[in-house]
């Protein structure tokens, strides 16, 4: 940087000079046209008198400038040293000195800025130390806050050892005799006990039905029995209201004769009877023939859940209404 402001420097100066040199040039070509005639000794350079006095020949204070390149300009070079000739002045007017001292044009050269003060020259190879800089005043210390005193830290207690209770000594349990189970009471054997089929679905039927509800009727009828065809329906619909306490089956009498099956089959479909009609084959004989005192039809009997008989046998036909009073009698609905 202060290379830069040396060589800004100098340039201002070297301008200033050339246009110093460009206004005498200037007054020199207005006295003499030809200046390669100028006799030497108008170049030649003479101290002023010491007394003050002017003198004839003007004087030329401006130093030449030295520069390593070469002007590139127009105008003549005008220097200051006497030009060497051998040839004479070829002019067509006699050369003559000047009477008078011609009046100096002062010219005005421009102020040269103040060059900044250079610091001291790095010798080479050395590093610029750079200036020191300006030492912070020193902060106050913050004074000291006070330390809390440190709490004393508790002993620990020591741990009393667990003193080991003597463990008692268990007393043996008597080993509880092991009790039967009592076994559960048998339901009594009906003494009706019997097997057989459904003449329509086939389906096998024993004593067990009785077990199924609280109360089981069984109607004895035959396919040569008017009255207890006309009655069927009326079973049918006991069946359907008595349903959730009473279980309703038929046995067809007559079933061992030759066609009987498929006539009953055909009068219970024609009816709409949907109660089963078992068999009466030789285990219901044995155990049922023996309520039926004779041949007459219909015959109607009634078991509780043990195959127990209630009541006495119930001897003809009866009406809805007449078994319905006949049926709550025994149910207790």
């Amino acid at each position: 940087m202060k290379n830069k402001i040396k060589t800004a420097a100098a340039l201002l100066l070297l301008a200033a000079m050339l246009m110093s040199l460009a206004g005498c040039y200037t007054w020199r070509v207005a006295q003499n046209p030809n200046p390669t005639a100028e006799p030497k000794e108008a170049f030649t350079t003479e101290a002023p008198d010491p007394a003050g006095e002017p003198t004839d020949e003007p004087v030329v204070t401006e130093e030449p400038v030295v520069s390593d390149e070469p002007a590139d300009t127009d105008e003549p070079v005008v220097s200051d040293e006497p030009v060497d000739t051998d040839e004479p002045a070829d002019t067509d007017e006699p050369t003559e000195a000047p009477t008078e001292s011609p009046t100096e044009v002062p010219t005005e050269q421009p102020t040269p800025e103040p060059e900044p003060t250079p610091g001291p020259t790095p010798e080479p190879g050395s590093t610029a130390t750079p200036k020191p800089t300006a030492t912070p005043k020193p902060t106050a210390t913050p004074k000291p806050t006070a330390t809390p005193k440190a709490t004393p830290t508790p002993k620990p207690t020591a741990t009393p050892k667990p003193t080991a209770n003597p463990t008692a000594t268990p007393k043996p349990t008597p080993t509880p005799k092991p009790t039967a189970k009592p076994t559960a009471t048998p339901k009594p054997t009906p003494d009706h006990v019997f097997k057989t089929w459904d003449i329509v679905y086939n389906q096998e039927y024993n004593e067990s039905v009785f077990q199924e509800k609280k109360f089981t009727m069984i109607n004895f009828w035959s396919t040569s029995c008017g009255p207890c065809i006309v009655e069927l329906p009326y079973i049918q619909q006991c069946s359907e209201l008595y349903s959730s306490k009473l279980t309703i089956l038929t046995v067809l009498y007559d079933s061992g004769e030759s066609g009987a099956v498929e006539r009953a089959k055909g009068i219970m479909a024609s009816n709409g009877i949907t109660l089963p009609a078992l068999r009466r084959n030789d285990s219901i004989k044995a155990a049922f023939d023996r309520y039926l005192k004779s041949t007459a039809l219909p015959v109607t009997l009634f078991f509780d859940e043990n195959g127990k008989l209630i009541g006495e046998p119930h001897m003809g036909t009866q009406t809805f209404e007449q078994w319905k009073k006949t049926i709550e009698g025994i149910i207790g609905w």
